[in-house]
């Protein structure tokens, strides 16, 4: 696609009254992005030290917007047009041929080295990120509570290739755009209406970056839309590049080394980032870039070490987080320094040998470099391998768990008084608390309960404060009808309600929610930024209690709740247990007086927080490695405290999941939890029997 947008003879007029935009080899931008290459590595291997080292990110981003408006600008006033397929076919040829060996290197690796519990969510984000769309999965997962568990992959790095793909893909384009409302507008300075639509892109961008973090950072710091301002700070810091003298030039280039190197060691995963927090290490890259490499700062940018390193800096990027992921599989434990120090010193060599035998040569031979064509069938042809490889690769999990949910479903249905629950009953007389035979279900098929799409159908997102339409048990509640309240920890408790609806012939309404306990208190998280979800939670709870108060088929009510997720605050300004304690009492007191048999089961032992089923992947032989002293699984439920002061009766589950001394995560052959605190589907069934006793 070639577009013309100026005349020959504009050209050649603006060529001679404007600057010319930088066009000269950079040196210094090179050892910019060995800083920026850098923050990000040694945040990833030592986030205690350098705190804030993602920012090297949006120092990428600024460099990216900086070269490309650049490069954009000065093509157009070289020829008087933009050939934008030649552009994208430059791109993919510099990108695509190192990013995609790499996602498939890595994928083999994760087959070969880690458990299969890493495989579907890895198979998934490979998919993504082959497609350059993985900011948009992480971010979509990132607002996914059933999802919070999810562990890092070997491609989560990929976020930020991801919206920069997106960058160079809008960004021609976009400039073409606002050239052609420049020649209707009869206006004939490009640079003026280029730079013109990029500050309006960056004031729009920013603001939005604001607000969208304050409302949902985890969501904000994936999105393309809350970063386009960075880009776009880049590209007009090259429309206004000029050199204004020596001493300017230095000061500029101090204060940028400030911003960038302070906000590194400075911020930390709590700053509210990006947001306008963003601004330091991006102003701070805009000052760099504009001071040029003649100062000081310019020319150490510009030594020999600083530049190799800014060289390969796209494969290092690219290497060092699988490297990271995958060894701790290998080593058996944690990354410690010796191990760190050997990462860096392989992702050197891999990212030199990357850019010597893939990058450099599939750039500039012809078998991609002779025609755009080629470039693009490349990328299609890569692309479409890498997809169908992740897809092939996903089938045959989904094949595997089929197969795994049979088998468990035929050997729960013989009747075995040690499977499950039942091997912490005494007087079973079962023997090892985790069982001696193999796994009712699979750690794979367990871990992929957390997609379940019946407790998903049954479970109210963090953001809406609608009741969902959701019975399970008996649907006629031939023996009548009972509800499930509470956070997601009763919604977990779903397949027990199903079973003992059925067994008894009840009916059972489930009003669940993510994130929020049926109390009349509100729950504080410190994570979330906005009252947004409270006041969702709120409104919800309000629903429910209208919706069981009104309805007199009700004529029990189960709650369970995670209270110890939450800080409280109560009516009249009560903080603390004290107003968390009131909440649940006023709730349960109005079920009570309404004629409803509450019962309130209590929450599950705190796990060591790590994701239960690959930590039974990781320790097959000695699953107590996963369990946790009593002492520190076994705190106080605000729901049950108040309970028991009401005289509502508590089905207390606690001696189902810890002896005398430990709390476990396999007991009777049966994983306990799908992640971090979430019963998972066999274990949650398996209570059935046992809240069945403790009902009457």
């Amino acid at each position: 696609m070639s577009t013309p947008v100026v005349t020959a003879a504009q050209t050649r007029s603006e060529m001679r009254a404007r600057p010319r935009p930088a066009s000269d080899f950079r040196p210094d931008i090179q050892g910019l992005r060995a800083v920026a290459v850098g923050l990000v590595v040694l945040y990833h291997l030592w986030p205690t030290r350098i705190t804030g080292g993602y920012v090297g990110v949006d120092v990428f981003f600024v460099i990216s917007g900086f070269l490309i408006t650049s490069h954009i600008h000065r093509e157009i006033l070289a020829t008087g047009h933009l050939v934008v397929v030649r552009f994208w076919a430059r791109r993919i040829r510099r990108l695509l041929p190192a990013s995609l060996l790499v996602l498939v290197l890595s994928g083999l690796g994760v087959l070969l080295l880690t458990p299969s519990t890493t495989w579907a969510q890895t198979a998934r984000e490979i998919g993504a990120s082959a497609l350059y769309v993985q900011n948009w999965q992480l971010a979509t997962s990132a607002v996914d509570y059933m999802a919070l568990d999810n562990v890092p992959t070997v491609a989560q790095h990929f976020w930020s290739l991801s919206v920069e793909e997106q960058f160079y893909a809008v960004w021609p384009v976009l400039i073409l755009g606002l050239l052609a409302v420049m020649r209707l507008r009869g206006h004939r300075d490009t640079r003026r209406a280029i730079l013109a639509g990029l500050t309006v892109i960056f004031v729009v961008s920013l603001a939005w970056s604001v607000v969208s973090t304050h409302q949902d950072q985890a969501f904000a710091y994936m999105s393309t839309l809350t970063r386009v301002w960075e880009f776009a700070a880049g590209g007009m810091a090259a429309l206004v590049l000029t050199r204004v003298g020596r001493p300017a030039d230095s000061v500029l280039a101090w204060l940028g080394v400030v911003a960038v190197v302070v906000s590194g060691l400075v911020l930390t995963e709590a700053s509210l980032f990006p947001g306008w927090v963003a601004l330091f290490p991006v102003l701070g890259t805009v000052a760099l870039l504009l001071s040029g490499a003649g100062t000081r700062v310019g020319q150490v940018l510009s030594t020999r070490p600083m530049t190799f390193v800014g060289d390969i800096s796209y494969s290092i990027y690219l290497v060092h987080w699988p490297l990271i992921v995958i060894t701790p599989h290998v080593t058996g434990h944690e990354l410690a320094w010796p191990e760190k120090v050997a990462v860096l010193a392989a992702t050197l060599g891999l990212a030199w040998l990357s850019k010597t035998w893939v990058e450099d040569p599939l750039r500039v031979r012809p078998l991609l470099a002779k025609a755009p064509a080629r470039a693009f069938s490349f990328a299609v042809l890569g692309m479409a391998l890498v997809v169908g490889f992740t897809t092939a690769w996903g089938t045959s999990l989904e094949r595997r768990e089929a197969v795994a949910a049979q088998q468990t479903k035929e050997r729960l249905a013989v009747a075995d008084r040690c499977l499950g629950p039942g091997a912490l009953v005494e007087a079973n007389d079962c023997g090892p608390v985790a069982g001696d035979g193999p796994l009712v279900a699979p750690v794979e098929s367990v871990l992929a309960q957390v997609r379940d799409p019946r407790i998903r159908a049954c479970q109210q997102t963090l953001e809406s404060p609608a009741i969902l339409d959701c019975v399970v048990g008996d649907p006629s509640g031939s023996k009548g009808t009972i509800a499930l309240v509470g956070d997601s920890h009763a919604g977990a408790l779903l397949p027990m309600a199903d079973e003992l609806g059925k067994r008894r012939g009840w009916k059972v309404v489930v009003h669940t929610k993510g994130s929020c306990p049926s109390t009349d208190a509100l729950r504080v998280l410190d994570v979330e930024t906005s009252d947004e979800r409270q006041e969702s939670c709120a409104a919800y709870n309000a629903a429910v209690d209208e919706a069981i108060l009104g309805d007199e088929s009700i004529s029990m009510v189960i709650a369970s709740s995670f209270t110890r997720a939450y800080r409280w605050e109560g009516l009249g300004g009560a903080t603390g247990a004290e107003a968390g304690k009131a909440g649940f009492s006023r709730r349960y007191d109005r079920w009570v007086d309404a004629g409803k048999d509450v019962r309130v089961i209590s929450d599950v032992p705190a796990t060591s927080g790590e994701l239960v089923p690959g930590c039974i992947a990781a320790n097959p032989t000695a699953p107590e490695k996963c369990a946790v002293p009593r002492g520190t699984a076994v705190v106080e439920d605000l729901a049950v405290t108040a309970a028991r002061a009401a005289d509502i009766p508590v089905i207390d589950l606690t001696d189902l999941f810890c002896d005398q001394t430990s709390c476990y995560a396999r007991v009777g052959d049966v994983i306990v939890y799908k992640d971090s605190s979430h019963l998972s589907t066999e274990y949650s069934t398996m209570l059935a029997t046992h809240v069945e006793v403790r009902l009457d």
